[in-house]
């Protein structure tokens, strides 16, 4: 390990048992609380006697020490998750909960409380007292991380026994600079962050830039900064964060302890549709097939799947036989109701109610227009209807032209090859597209995000199942029949809908609407999941960050465009940032040649930071080498180092690697967003190759450089100037 690297460490290991020492003392004294208002709860709940009056103020007093206990017990998790030490030499530790000793000299300061707003609303344009803010992340009992924002660097020298570290230690750093030119690059770094974390929440801002120029941070930052400007109005409507990683979330989750409330919902695009219990998301597509599956074109497919699905073209004449008389409803009648309400229905299921309805209708009148017709009484219109709806010939009638369809298994249907998806996608995918989805629905496949998205649509589609009585049985034999026909088609019937646990209330979808989404790693949302977005922010306002650069998306204008539809009218403020602070000036050198082969015109994101370190680039045996490269970089630096390798390699690189929690093997999907102090690209000629798309491909591999703060290894079978 190198002295910078031992030093590194050694300051971050100090200033994590220093927090640790602060996390020690708030739990201690969470436990003192503890115990009191469990003593306070055991005696209030002692028997009384005396007048009603006091047995209820004995309720009163348990229901508070209850009311205590739980506060206590839900402030366990996020004790402390920050810091502010301020210009005038006053330090606040944040948490959960505020908490003081007994002699009422506080320990941590309530998140919600005016001393700990600055938290969330100090930036370095507005520092607001504050020179530093610390995030501290814990995992119960134990203090993992910190890292620091250097808020106003003029004041740094008060911080005074305790370092600066994190991204924050970059920055002090280059304000120590005597170049002028230093500060104006962290000046402006700072700048470019802050309007957009303070940006009005109007509409949707969208914030790009490429790699190491902060936009995650914007998005994390923006979310702590609105939840806490506007706590009333998000915490009544909810905000929906859609991140790309458990990093994300970890951090989020550090920053803001109302993620622990209903207010704020954590997701992954995987996580967002409700999928049946016991369905889970585990599988991977192909780049090949994740063209297909996320294209909006996907969309229409479904339709024509719906269509197909919806109930027969040529309707019958339905007979109907009560108290010995029989009336006929003709079948072209039928097909021009089922055609009228069609029109008009917002989705599948929801039409059939209509369709029963006018059905009904025009069975009433052809009962009152039968030669044996008499007077009618007032309320035989309802006896004919109560009757008609147990009829077996009309249930038969009604689930022939109007079926009920259930999203789980038309998508089951779909993916088992039990409808003709080279008729219904004719005209919309080419043959090589529907030849592609149907081999990565094959041999049963696991579910993948792209399957859950499709899953989504098809929610949208079909709408909530209708909620149906169930008729005295009467006998109909043929309704086995129609059973077996729901489980080949993915059409269900009346009777197999009522007789279905999935028949539950819980099935009734409903989307909540959001007030605020915050998308991460934009670029890569796929046009049919931001549909399933847009469905989830209907009138929302959004902060939306990525990087189109950065796109393994094969049409990346597609992707833009779904992003457009899904904005509609919103009032639009765009950001781009400009200033890449991690990345060193000669791997972003490396980077800049892979930019110029995708795009000529692009120009790379400027970056401040020199190391005096080359890339390395070696040309051999990847896989054979793959180890002593990672054992090098481990004694180089102190922090972690990340393997990027072809998905097909990420199971052979990990059996020949060395165990070290230090180290992570990811695929180019995997590693977006992420950075570590040192990487290795394994193979780039294979990241290419595997997006089966030329220009995909190098930008998976552009993301790939891109994620060395201190020190790259490219691993390559063959000169990497062939992709320069």
């Amino acid at each position: 390990m190198t002295a910078d690297a031992s030093t590194s460490t050694s300051a971050l290991g100090l200033e994590i048992a220093r927090e640790q020492s602060v996390l020690d003392r708030a739990l201690a004294r969470l436990d003192v609380l503890r115990a009191e208002a469990l003593q306070r709860e055991t005696e209030s709940l002692r028997p009384t006697g005396g007048s009603p009056q006091a047995v209820y103020e004995r309720d009163v007093a348990a229901q508070a020490a209850v009311n205590r206990r739980n506060d206590l017990d839900l402030a366990g998790e996020g004790v402390l998750f920050g810091r502010l030490d301020r210009a005038d030499g006053t330090v606040h530790n944040v948490g959960r909960m505020g908490l003081r000793t007994d002699g009422q000299e506080p320990i941590v300061v309530d998140w919600r409380a005016p001393a700990a707003a600055a938290f969330y609303r100090a930036t370095a344009a507005d520092p607001q007292g504050v020179v530093r803010r610390r995030a501290i992340s814990c995992r119960r009992t134990t203090v993992v991380g910190v890292d620091d924002e250097l808020l106003d660097s003029d004041a740094q020298d008060q911080l005074e026994g305790t370092v600066v570290v994190g991204d924050g230690a970059f920055l002090a750093a280059v304000s120590r600079e005597r170049t002028g030119h230093m500060r104006d690059i962290v000046a402006t770094i700072q700048r470019e962050q802050d309007e957009a974390v303070r940006a009005p929440d109007d509409g949707a801002l969208v914030v790009t830039g490429g790699p190491g120029t902060g936009k995650t941070a914007v998005a994390l930052h923006r979310v702590a900064y609105l939840m806490y400007a506007r706590r009333e109005w998000y915490s009544r409507r909810g905000v929906l964060v859609v991140g790309p990683s458990p990093v994300f979330v970890d951090y989020i989750g550090a920053v803001l302890p109302s993620l622990g409330e209903t207010s704020v919902r954590l997701a992954s695009l995987s996580d967002l549709p409700e999928l049946p219990r016991g369905v889970r998301v585990d599988g991977y597509d192909g780049p090949g097939a994740v063209a297909v599956k996320g294209s909006a074109r996907m969309a229409v497919v479904l339709q024509h799947v719906v269509r197909h699905l919806g109930g027969v073209k040529h309707v019958d004449d339905l007979q109907l036989d009560r108290w010995g008389a029989t009336v006929m409803v003709r079948g072209g009648d039928i097909a021009r109701r089922r055609a009228q309400v069609l029109r008009g229905s917002r989705s599948h299921n929801s039409g059939r109610a209509a369709f029963v309805a006018a059905l009904s209708e025009v069975a009433w009148r052809a009962w009152q227009r039968r030669p044996q017709a008499t007077r009618e009484e007032p309320d035989d219109h309802e006896d004919f209807l109560g009757w008609l709806r147990a009829d077996a010939a009309f249930r038969k009638a009604i689930d022939q032209a109007w079926p009920v369809l259930l999203p789980w298994e038309v998508l089951t249907a779909l993916r088992a090859g039990r409808l003709p998806l080279d008729r219904l996608a004719r005209g919309v995918l080419s043959a090589e597209e529907t030849a592609a989805l149907v081999a990565s629905w094959s041999n049963g496949a696991a579910l993948t995000a792209a399957d859950a998205a499709i899953y989504d649509e098809l929610v949208e589609l079909l709408g909530a199942p209708p909620v149906e009585v169930e008729p005295e049985d009467d006998g109909w034999d043929e309704m086995a029949e129609l059973d077996e026909l729901a489980r080949e088609t993915g059409v269900t019937t009346f009777a197999d809908r009522n007789r279905s646990a999935a028949r539950k209330v819980a099935d009734d979808r409903d989307y909540r609407t959001y007030a605020h989404v915050v998308v991460d790693e934009a670029q890569d949302v796929t046009p049919m999941q931001w549909r399933m977005l847009g469905r989830r922010a209907r009138g929302a306002t959004w902060t939306v960050v990525g990087d189109w650069v950065q796109s393994a998306w094969p049409d990346v204008q597609e992707v833009r465009d779904a992003l457009t539809a899904v904005l509609g009218r919103s009032r639009l403020r765009q950001v781009e940032l400009t200033t890449n602070y991690r990345t060193s000036t000669e791997v972003a050198a490396l980077a800049a040649r892979l930019l110029a082969r995708i795009d000529p015109e692009l120009r790379a994101p400027e970056a401040v930071r020199s190391t005096g370190i080359e890339p390395l680039l070696t040309v051999g045996e990847p896989l054979a080498e793959v180890d002593d490269a990672v054992g090098r970089l481990l004694d180089q630096v102190g922090g972690t180092v990340g393997v990027v390798a072809p998905h097909g390699s990420v199971a052979l690189v990990r059996d020949v690697l060395r165990t070290d929690p230090r180290v992570s093997v990811v695929d180019p999907w995997q590693v977006k967003g992420l950075e570590y102090d040192a990487c290795v690209v394994l193979d780039p000629h294979g990241i290419v190759a595997e997006s089966q798309h030329p220009v995909a491909g190098l930008r998976s591999l552009y993301v790939a450089l891109t994620r060395a703060t201190q020190r790259l290894v490219v691993l390559s079978s063959e000169p990497l100037d062939s992709l320069l």
